[in-house]
């Protein structure tokens, strides 16, 4: 296979990864996901997991490292301390009325202008949403492609699925069979973008701890 061809038949792969990444040069992020394809193929070597999936954080960190290295986002150090006391006093707020409150909620509660509070958030969870999916495992550390998995493999995939409850099941099923992303699974489970990746982040390191 050329390098045009590689390229060619993983453009769609590269434009998807590059979705993740918000007020970015959408050009210049599929230039530096194509360097990071052509790593991967450089380094890949047949075996359990399909050449997509194992490019995945080729492609992913070079994205990343182009935006970290360029990021403009300041947050004040006010501003994240203001976001911790709001997720949790979301996640208090969530325990009593068994739902999980919007932003104009917390707000009221905690008597806050509206408009700071979505600062805080919206900033907050910019940072730790790319900064949270680059430090993932890589995707065929732990779940293999389901059409390539050799049965003594999917068995041990399988007993790890059981250490996990009904919500991580749900988050890994969204995320690694679905392929949703973070806000997609936060908006269909009803919970916020920094759960959904705090749950999705102890799920892996339990199943891992299975597999290894």
């Amino acid at each position: 296979m050329t390098a045009n061809e590689l390229v060619y038949n993983h453009m769609g792969l590269i434009k998807k990864i590059a979705n993740k990444f918000y007020n970015y040069a959408r050009e210049d992020l599929i230039q530096v996901g194509v360097i990071g394809l052509l790593k991967a193929y450089q380094n890949f070597k047949e075996g359990d997991a399909k050449f997509s999936t194992y490019a995945y954080p080729y492609i992913f960190g070079e994205m990343y490292n182009l935006v970290h290295a360029n990021r403009d986002i300041k947050v004040s150090k006010d501003l994240l301390k203001l976001y911790k006391v709001i997720e949790k006093t979301r996640f208090e707020l969530a325990q009593r009325l068994n739902y999980i409150p919007s932003d104009m909620e917390v707000a009221n509660f905690l008597e806050f202008d509206y408009n700071i509070v979505r600062e805080a958030v919206c900033c907050s969870q910019a940072l730790i949403s790319l900064d949270d999916e680059a430090n993932l495992l890589n995707l065929h550390e732990v779940i293999p492609d389901k059409n390539t998995v050799n049965p003594d493999l999917k068995l041990d995939i399988d007993d790890s699925f059981k250490v996990l409850d009904s919500d991580e099941k749900a988050i890994i099923r969204a995320r690694y069979f679905d392929d949703l992303t973070q806000s997609e699974v936060a908006k269909k489970l009803n919970m916020t973008q920094v759960m959904v990746s705090r749950y999705e982040k102890k799920s892996l390191e339990k199943m891992k701890m299975v597999l290894m």
